[in-house]
């Protein structure tokens, strides 16, 4: 069982050990997807594995180049000891922003995810669906999309995984000033909160006035921020609405 954490769609992945025995799963899984797909049935022995997996950037993709690029990847797993029930034999696939994988085995169909990305694109709709259609000129599809590139970037600089933290990042970050985090207060905050989930969430909460208008205006000195290297996070598929 795959699960999505990449701001990307991915396309399947494949599961090969030290002998050679394969398994498969996943298939058409946009940001954030995971828990349905379950290949049955597969043997896979040892600790040490390679994935091979592909992924695009929906936004790019068109029917005569999908712009797919795959990856392969080594994991090691603990050796652990194997349920007697078959049906509790489940092997949990977590595809991280970075690339990097990790497996949790025996996973379970109803856990949760690591890293809440359809939880945090679904509370942006309810709360900010409106403000979000007069800023970008985007489908369903691309504004989820657009909030799971957020929720990727507040992992891949903070590792932020908390859905709290994250709700709050991907609001910011789309909707009052992309360089939110360059604002020195922001910057003490993200410090502060380190480890702690919800600690950010609850400061960002109660910023000061003169912090907000100065995140609206954007005038601020900001400071240096951590950096993604390239390709981690596709580029947005539009900026803003062009008005006038």
């Amino acid at each position: 069982m795959g699960r999505n954490y990449l701001p990307y769609n991915m396309n399947g992945f494949t599961i090969t050990d030290a002998y050679g025995n394969k398994a498969s799963g996943g298939g058409d899984d946009p940001p954030g997807a995971g828990g349905g797909s379950v290949a049955c049935c597969y043997t896979l022995k040892g600790t040490e594995f390679t994935v091979k997996w592909k992924y695009y950037d929906a936004d790019r993709w068109t029917m005569d180049d999908s712009h797919a690029q795959q990856v392969e990847t080594k994991v090691v797993m603990p050796s652990s000891a194997v349920p007697e029930k078959v049906g509790s034999r489940i092997l949990e696939v977590h595809f991280y922003p970075d690339r990097h994988v990790e497996f949790q085995f025996p996973g379970q169909l109803l856990d949760e995810s690591r890293i809440p990305v359809v939880d945090v694109s679904r509370w942006m709709a309810t709360h900010y669906q409106e403000q979000l259609d007069k800023k970008f000129d985007d489908t369903d599809g691309q504004s989820h999309r657009r909030i799971a590139r957020a929720v990727a970037t507040a992992w891949l600089k903070y590792q932020l995984t908390d859905r709290n933290d994250l709700e709050q990042y991907a609001y910011f970050s789309l909707l009052v000033n992309s360089r939110f985090d360059a604002h020195p207060e922001v910057q003490r905050i993200l410090r502060a909160a380190a480890g702690k989930p919800g600690a950010f969430a609850k400061s960002m909460q109660s910023l000061p006035k003169n912090v907000l208008a100065e995140l609206a205006s954007g005038k601020f000195k900001p400071l240096n921020v951590p950096t993604i290297p390239d390709g981690l996070v596709p580029p947005p598929r539009v900026e803003e609405k062009q008005h006038g």
